[in-house]
């Protein structure tokens, strides 16, 4: 069943999804970090949560992972040809436990109650198989701006978000959260045995030496959680 957060995330999503590109470029970041830590994934069973348009999981299915995508919006679904998708819940996963050998949560943790962290953590935790491993890339509470490296991110994001330029009204029931990089490691331990930290380096942070140099100052973190080996980051 779908809670009332969830309900309004999809709306959202399902009102302004011409906003969002259908395309990834090859070069993107973010795919290349989630790419280095999974490694090869030619017949890697992989689950896309907040799969949006499918963007990344057609960027690993033309690789020849076996990639399965799931979202609340049905309209961003509509247009995630190419790929197997269900509609559905980060809370209550639709599959059987151990179905995938890795999970990928792109930005999509950020939508999220933040009451429901553990439980779709455990949830990943349980379709995955063993020695699975859940990649979340999101955005990061201790970043600082990249046009703007005097001021944290945050602070920026809050003044825009009173302008009116994020997805969700300002003082609505629902907004987009970031995280210390900790804190959701922390959550993420109680349901895996390992979890690394990468900060990934963004093209127009590569341009600015304090970014190049201080990792934590990057706006996108990717949390690496593995259920019971050694991750190799």
């Amino acid at each position: 069943m779908i809670s009332a957060h969830e309900a309004e995330v999809a709306s959202r999503f399902d009102a302004l999804h011409r906003r969002f590109k259908d395309a990834l470029a090859p070069d993107d970041y973010r795919l290349d970090g989630v790419l280095e830590v999974l490694g090869p994934v030619a017949g890697m069973r992989i689950l896309d949560l907040g799969c949006g348009k499918g963007r990344f999981a057609r960027a690993l299915r033309d690789r020849r992972a076996i990639v399965t995508g799931i979202d609340l919006s049905a309209a961003m679904l509509a247009e995630a040809g190419g790929i197997a998708r269900v509609r559905g819940s980060a809370r209550s996963l639709p599959f059987a436990s151990g179905s995938f050998d890795a999970a990928i949560a792109v930005e999509m943790f950020e939508h999220l109650d933040p009451g429901t962290w553990p439980v779709a953590i455990a949830e990943a935790r349980r379709v995955l198989s063993p020695r699975g491993t859940l990649a979340i890339v999101d955005k990061s509470l201790a970043s600082l701006d990249a046009r703007r490296p005097w001021l944290p991110a945050a602070l920026v994001k809050a003044i825009d978000e009173r302008r009116g330029l994020w997805m969700y009204p300002a003082g609505g029931p629902v907004r987009e959260r970031w995280f210390w990089p900790r804190r959701l490691r922390k959550v993420l331990l109680k349901s895996f045995a390992e979890v690394r930290v990468v900060h990934l380096l963004s093209p127009a942070e590569r341009r600015r030496a304090l970014f190049r140099r201080v990792p934590a100052a990057r706006l996108m973190a990717l949390w690496v959680a593995r259920g019971d080996g050694g991750i190799d980051v």
